[in-house]
């Protein structure tokens, strides 16, 4: 295991609502998690993982100690190379860990490595593709992580149709739902959870493809335009009487940024 004395400044990630805190060594311009933060999170045994991880021919030289800064100041803790997060996760069977986690660890299987590497990856290069340097894996090892991060590639594309197609899907009756709700509601009561859940998953979906597109991370960005466009400092305190024209403008957006012309449309009045 490599020992780096550098004390480095984690930052926080949002990730569904939970935290997750990563930082990128200033030498190799890696980027590495903690793996405490990481099994906490997921509600894992952490010295069971650590061992699993140690005894790995691949996983063993991503896990590396560092200092990090806390508000207790300088500590030392191990932490888990990006790269090698999907394969670590990969290897936890999800019906060994407890029912209400399930779901999150499918969920950080699936995404968890993809959001971190946005989170700190140069201007122009690919999301999820953060591999290791060239000779520092045996080949069949290097292979191996090359594949998982075609597959992860695809797999991030594939998701963003999927939303996409069930966001389409649950518009066609959201009008109905909506003007069932003005009859009860008053014309600027904001939105119901339900509503900002959906608005909220098509904002994430935008700001992914954007952000593809431009090497940076949009999620800040398309939020500020919400705001902006509609008059309103939080997307639950959208009126209900604006929650369809919003999902239209985001629409409208994401089909402008996969024509290839990337600019926010203009709200309708």
């Amino acid at each position: 295991m490599n020992e780096k004395a550098a004390t480095l400044e984690p930052r926080a990630i949002d990730f569904y609502g939970d935290q997750i805190l990563a930082v990128q060594d200033a030498d190799s311009k890696r980027v590495f998690a903690p793996l405490a933060r990481l099994c906490d999170n997921l509600g894992i045994d952490r010295p069971s993982q650590t061992q699993r991880i140690q005894e790995h021919a691949v996983l063993s030289t991503g896990l590396v100690t560092l200092r990090l800064q806390t508000v207790g100041g300088a500590q030392e803790a191990q932490c888990m190379r990006l790269d090698l997060i999907p394969f670590w996760l990969a290897g936890i069977n999800s019906r060994r860990v407890r029912a209400e986690v399930r779901d999150k660890l499918v969920l950080y299987q699936r995404e968890c490595a993809a959001v971190l590497w946005d989170a700190f990856r140069p201007s122009g290069q690919p999301s999820s593709m953060a591999l290791a340097a060239p000779g520092e894996l045996s080949p069949a090892a290097q292979a191996y992580e090359m594949a998982m991060a075609i597959a992860a590639i695809a797999r991030q594309q594939m998701r963003l149709e999927a939303q996409m197609t069930e966001i389409a899907a649950t518009m066609t009756g959201h009008a109905e739902r909506l003007n069932a709700l003005e009859l009860t509601l008053a014309p600027k009561h904001s939105i119901t959870e339900t509503q900002a859940t959906e608005l909220a998953q098509a904002i994430k979906v935008v700001a992914r493809a954007l952000g593809e597109r431009t090497g940076r991370n949009e999620y800040g960005g398309v939020y500020g335009q919400l705001y902006r466009e509609f008059g309103i400092t939080s997307y639950k305190s959208l009126p209900v009487d604006s929650s369809e024209r919003a999902m239209e403008w985001l629409r409208d957006w994401y089909r402008s940024i996969r024509s290839g012309t990337d600019e926010s449309p203009a709200a309708s009045s």
